[in-house]
């Protein structure tokens, strides 16, 4: 598999989801903390999806 600047692409926006996901939560949170519920387990997986996609595709932090 070659790294091309798609793939490096494909990584960046994933880590802005997870990101996102990450922030939205927090941001729930202070108006509730039942929202942790639902939003740890999104997170989480969005997370190991940008993980698991940078480890495959042999990119570097």
């Amino acid at each position: 598999m070659r790294r091309t600047e798609l793939t490096k692409q494909t990584a960046r926006k994933k880590g802005m989801a997870a990101a996102g996901s990450a922030a939205l939560t927090m941001l729930f949170v202070l108006f509730s903390p039942y929202f942790l519920l639902a939003g740890i387990p999104a997170t989480t997986w969005l997370t190991y999806r940008w993980l698991r996609y940078r480890a495959e595709w042999g990119l570097r932090f």
